[in-house]
């Protein structure tokens, strides 16, 4: 063992000096210091408990004694219920204020809970101050073995062995750092080209977006049950059935790239690649969190996937067919959503729509800062709420800490067309840039409490709406803190150049993040290159993912988060 060799190593060293230099008090001190190392070897336990500190911590509690009734009272955290193998570091052990303690308990609670790995520990009323414990199991015998140096100076060697049995509890059900966001919509009657033609009554469709810790989309569960019911009584088994009846499963796939790549329905990603569940059954079970929420398991065993059709029709048979997400949270939308609102536009000769998302803390008086959040080609101003889940995702940020914002989500492509957000895109006559600038941000700062000014504005976007903020920040960097493009077009015919903008001066902060699959990755790679020759600081972030919504709305927690540090106070 680690420690026993360490106690080798001392006394050869001992017996070394006693040789060379008559192995007086003076040499030693002079060497390391006075030795006075008690030496404890402790034959039973007296007291032993076990704690639930919480994340999956315990603290387990041992008192032992020697044969003249010294004591040595030893708390490891421990992510097992049983003491493992493993060596443990000392910290210092610190009691509550005294204003914080409130009841007996509290006098020997520790200021700061134990972490897994570390440990308290007191000799003989002398607090560790540091050092370490080895711990080894031998069949059924223990070996504990420590290293210590007290607060007061004081170093001793404290040693058990022996059994100890454990008791084993159960684990509170604790947050997974995954995510879902649930959407419910009605169950269409299809004809036989997949086009709605009524609504099946009676039941609905409860679509789960799971993501994982990072954000990033990692599944997509389209499950159907009857109408209104409550999240906690949608537990149960799912299957593809091929039928629109309630505890039934969306059966997923897709069509090959040189066919557009369009997917639908269920799917699951592992190896590196969506899985889309072409049958089997799939379990929902609840479970309720340390912290009273309510958290979701999705599994299933032996599923049937495919990666999607070939250009032949045939399936390209999956390559994962077990899918297990445990404790998952539900994100809850608190914000307000104002959708389809309109302006009068001078410029574009319309009224022209967009949607607001509000904090819930809106009340008219307080001013927020503002995010742009720009929409893509063929899409529209409700697009980040309706498929981004802007709602949920904002609300998920702050109540973990952001910074409350009001996001407005502008309509990109009026009556249908793609402007690309610039005046006069390929020749159509639209002064969009012009009405963005001179008309929209003055209507949005004045109609809503808009805190307005550089540092709490930003502006954000995907694929076309991705060129209009890297656009709208190098025509205007005095106008914006940050800018972040997910999927960006940076090339387009028609449109303003974004490399003869390089030279922009005092540009805002720049976030690029694309995927690996993306048609639009050469391009992005491009310009990031650009952007790095003409030393332009940017952060650009690429991960698996394509050009779709899956990808997007894992690029949403980051770009929040991104704009809320950026944020003035």
């Amino acid at each position: 063992m680690k420690h026993t060799m360490k106690k080798i190593f001392q006394l050869t060293a001992l017996l070394m000096l006693c040789f060379f230099g008559a192995c007086s008090e003076d040499a030693l001190d002079g060497l390391s210091g006075k030795y006075d190392m008690e030496r404890r070897v402790y034959k039973k336990i007296i007291e032993q408990s076990t704690d639930k500190l919480g994340k999956g911590v315990k603290q387990l509690n041992l008192k032992f004694a020697d044969e003249a009734g010294n004591e040595w009272d030893l708390r490891l955290g421990s992510k097992d219920w049983v003491l493992q193998n493993g060596v443990f570091k000392a910290k210092l052990l610190e009691k509550l204020d005294e204003d914080d303690i409130k009841s007996e308990e509290d006098k020997v609670k520790p200021k700061e809970p134990l972490t897994a790995g570390l440990l308290y520990s007191i000799v003989e009323q002398d607090t560790i101050a540091s050092g370490d414990v080895e711990v080894t199991l031998l069949g059924d015998t223990y070996y504990i073995d420590g290293l210590f140096m007290s607060k007061t100076g004081k170093q001793y060697s404290c040693d058990y062995k022996g059994s100890i049995s454990f008791e084993i509890g159960e684990d509170d059900p604790e947050a997974s750092g995954y995510t879902t966001v649930l959407t419910t919509s009605p169950v269409y009657l299809l004809d036989t080209n997949n086009q709605p033609i009524g609504i099946v009554p009676g039941v609905s469709q409860y679509s789960f977006a799971v993501s994982d810790p990072d954000g990033n989309g990692v599944a997509q569960f389209d499950l159907i049950n009857k109408e209104n019911m409550p999240l906690e009584a949608l537990a149960g088994s799912y299957s593809v059935t091929g039928k629109s009846e309630a505890g039934s499963m969306a059966q997923g796939n897709a069509l090959p790239a040189e066919w557009g790549g369009w997917s639908w329905g269920s799917y699951f990603i592992a190896n590196s690649a969506k899985q889309y569940i072409f049958g089997g059954t799939l379990n929902i079970t609840i479970a309720t969190g340390m912290e009273g929420e309510t958290l979701f398991t999705f599994s299933g065993k032996g599923l049937n996937t495919t990666l999607g059709m070939d250009v032949n029709s045939a399936q390209v048979p999956g390559t994962a067919a077990d899918v297990n997400y445990m404790f998952v949270t539900v994100l809850q939308s608190t914000g307000y959503e104002m959708r389809d609102q309109q302006m009068e536009s001078a410029v574009m000769g319309r009224k022209m729509p967009f949607s607001v998302y509000l904090p819930k803390s809106y009340d008219g008086q307080k001013e927020y800062p503002v995010l742009y959040l720009l929409h893509g080609a063929d899409g529209n101003h409700n697009d980040w709420m309706a498929q981004g889940m802007l709602n949920p995702y904002a609300s998920a940020a702050e109540a973990a800490g952001g910074k409350e914002m009001i996001i407005v989500c502008p309509n990109g492509s009026p009556d249908g067309q793609n402007i690309f957000y610039c005046d006069n895109y390929q020749g159509n006559n639209m002064k969009y840039m012009t009405y963005f600038f001179d008309e929209f941000i003055p209507y949005v700062e004045s109609n809503f409490k808009v805190k307005a000014g550089r540092g709490t504005r930003a502006i954000a976007g995907l694929s076309m709406g991705g060129f209009g903020s890297l656009y709208y920040s190098f025509l205007h960097p005095e106008m914006f803190c940050y800018v972040y493009a997910c999927s960006p077009a940076t090339a387009i015919e028609g449109a303003p150049n974004l490399y003869e903008m390089l030279g922009t001066k005092d540009l805002p902060g720049i976030t690029i993040e694309i995927g690996k699959g993306d048609f639009l990755f050469g391009s992005a790679n491009s310009f990031k290159q650009a952007l790095d020759g003409s030393g332009i600081a940017n952060e650009y972030i690429t991960r698996d993912g394509i050009h779709d919504w899956a990808f997007w709305k894992g690029c949403l927690p980051k770009l929040l988060k991104k704009v809320s540090d950026t944020f003035e106070e």
